[in-house]
């Protein structure tokens, strides 16, 4: 349990600077409001309430990775990671340090794009909790990519590699989309990646359907499991390079 230390000091960093928090959360309260808009005045099921707010609630989680990606790149350009390095923490107690902070965060997202869904037409259900619990996956899944391009990119390489994640998330997720019209081998990408698995589940919890959505979930357990493995890997190399 020493990471929870680490945890309170990341938490305080984070909220020191909450533009960029306020912003994850007000893009895509923004884009519930936009695409609702759109479905009153044409018939289009991808744009109805219910499936939008899932899918841009898991836009707003992606922003997560560069809030993650751009402290840990800011810890590493201080040195501030360094000197940690000395202390008793294993990797494995850096990445939970910087994992656990983000998650109060990230129901903070769900719960207000989630008001906004109801808003419009969201109804009222049980199945609400149940889309909460869908996010967690990916909660996980964009953290912990967050402490992968930390300890590998500099600052000014995580503002890159950040939007990449959050537009190509977006796009191949099929967030505001559905990827299935576009079929071939856009689709074939699409089915392979996390970020479209991690949408239909939520969206099946929301629906109160259950056909295929634990396929949704182990496909992004996988991703998660891998990338932790390597976030690991990376931070046992940083930690060897700095002892040197």
């Amino acid at each position: 349990m020493k990471y929870l230390y680490f945890s309170s000091r990341n938490q305080k960093e984070i909220i020191r600077d909450p533009l960029a928090l306020i912003f994850g959360i007000l893009m895509p309260i923004a884009f519930i409001l936009f695409f609702s808009v759109i479905a009153k005045n044409a018939p289009i099921e991808m744009f109805k309430p219910i499936s939008i707010v899932p899918g841009l609630t898991i836009f707003g989680f992606s922003f997560i990775t560069m809030f993650l990606g751009s402290l840990i790149a800011k810890d590493k350009s201080t040195s501030f990671l360094s000197r940690l390095f000395v202390s008793p923490l294993k990797p494995k107690d850096f990445i939970f340090g910087y994992i656990i902070p983000m998650i109060p965060i990230a129901f903070l997202i769900a719960i207000c794009c989630t008001l906004a869904g109801i808003a419009v037409g969201v109804p009222f259900s049980i199945n609400i909790l149940f889309v909460f619990l869908s996010y967690i996956p990916y909660i996980f899944l964009a953290s912990v990519t967050g402490v992968l391009f930390g300890i590998i990119f500099n600052e000014s390489q995580i503002v890159g590699f950040g939007n990449l994640f959050v537009i190509g998330g977006a796009l191949l997720g099929g967030m505001w989309m559905d990827i299935t019209v576009l079929g071939g081998t856009f689709k074939a990408i699409a089915v392979s990646l996390p970020f479209y698995h991690a949408v239909e589940a939520s969206r099946l919890a929301l629906s109160g359907e259950t056909v295929g959505i634990w396929q949704h979930f182990g496909v992004v357990g996988i991703y998660v499991l891998v990338l932790f493995a390597l976030a690991v890997i990376f931070f046992n190399r940083k930690l060897k390079s700095d002892d040197k």
